[in-house]
């Protein structure tokens, strides 16, 4: 899997900690996770440690982890078809209820995995596993 690389500018070092400016591009729009990394406004700001000498107004590198994609890709279009499945089979398999109210209440699952989420993504909001690469 290839690395996902954005460019950023240093706005701000405080010794191996850089706050780096992340230009928003057009994969953050088609995002469902866009809030982890608060994409929602024109720039996204970011605090990583990084061991390079840096200045202000340097161009760096910055590497999104393989494994944040994968844990935001299956938190967005795996676990909310795992969690109403699961509604489904429960309440048609082990409280024998019709296919009808088995099929609303799987729909209930699905609410209920997009609140799970909102709530990840609050929890995660904070937590990014970005690296600077390079220095441009």
């Amino acid at each position: 899997m290839d690395n996902h690389e954005d460019i950023a500018i240093v706005r701000k070092v405080d010794g191996n900690l850089v706050h780096v400016e992340v230009e928003r591009t057009g994969s953050c729009d088609a995002c469902a996770v866009s809030g982890i990394c608060n994409s929602n406004e024109k720039t996204i700001l970011h605090k990583i440690r990084t061991d390079q000498q840096l200045i202000v107004g340097d161009r760096v590198n910055v590497d999104i982890a393989p494994s944040l994609r994968i844990f935001s890709s299956f938190v967005v279009f795996i676990f909310p078809i795992l969690l109403m499945l699961s509604f489904y089979l429960i309440s048609k398999y082990l409280f024998i209820l019709n296919e009808d109210l088995s099929i609303v209440i799987s729909l209930f699952g699905l609410l209920i995995s997009g609140l799970f989420i909102y709530l990840i993504d609050k929890k995660f909001e904070n937590k990014l596993s970005f690296k600077v690469t390079k220095k441009l």
